[in-house]
């Protein structure tokens, strides 16, 4: 007897390859093989130039802080650059400077999504065909008339956009006063109705024909 669950083949096949991962990183072999060539005296980042412990920096220059409100830290790993790394164990943990790079953290993980660090600002990912070589920040810093045709653009959006809201306030606004009856909302629906059911009368006839009339506050008749 099946508890009629469903289980996801490449699913289990992406947990047992973190499994794997988080087994062989903490291995002696990998931790020697990382104080061998990241952890070493000189050794940087080949793609944001940072050192191991070197605190981190966004575009502006402030400082980088983690979750818990710590200074960010640079932390030099192995990049495994080639999928074929990943198929053994004995692959993974042994050095091979043509497939390996010593990288940071960071770096390394936006590898593995196809994006490198912006070689302008050393902070912000880009992906690597890229051709403008540099991330949207930097380009609008080396090209302040495009930054300010976008902002003026932004402007004429936002104040399009408030136009309009104002439109449909003033439309709500004339059609709440338009009928006089109290109990007679927005939408047609009378407040009276147990069914929620819509008013039949005009805004003329309502009060004539309407037993459940109730006149607005300032509405004449």
């Amino acid at each position: 007897m099946t508890d009629h669950s469903v289980s996801c083949p490449a699913a289990r096949q992406v947990l047992t390859h973190r499994g794997n991962l988080k087994k062989w990183q903490r291995d002696p072999r990998f931790i020697k093989m990382k104080q061998d060539h990241a952890l070493i005296p000189g050794a940087v980042c080949p793609h944001c130039k940072r050192q191991h412990g070197e605190q981190r920096y966004d575009r502006q220059g402030n400082p980088k802080l983690t979750p818990k409100g710590k200074p960010a830290l640079t932390t030099l790993t192995i990049n495994h650059m080639s999928e074929i790394l990943y198929l053994t164990e004995d692959l993974y943990l042994t050095w091979d400077p043509a497939l390996m790079e010593v990288c940071c953290a960071v770096c390394n993980g936006w590898d593995r999504k196809g994006k490198e660090v912006c070689p302008v600002c050393k902070a912000n990912p880009i992906k690597k065909d890229e051709p403008l070589k540099m991330c949207i920040a930097c380009y609008l810093d080396a090209h302040p008339e495009i930054r300010k045709e976008n902002k003026v653009k932004k402007e004429a959006r936002e104040e399009s956009h408030r136009l309009w809201k104002r439109g449909q306030a003033e439309k709500r606004r004339a059609k709440k006063v338009r009928h006089p009856c109290k109990s007679r909302t927005i939408s047609g629906r009378c407040q009276r109705s147990a069914i929620g059911s819509r008013c039949v009368y005009a805004p003329t006839k309502a009060e004539a024909g309407c037993m459940d009339f109730v006149r607005k506050k300032g509405v004449k008749a």
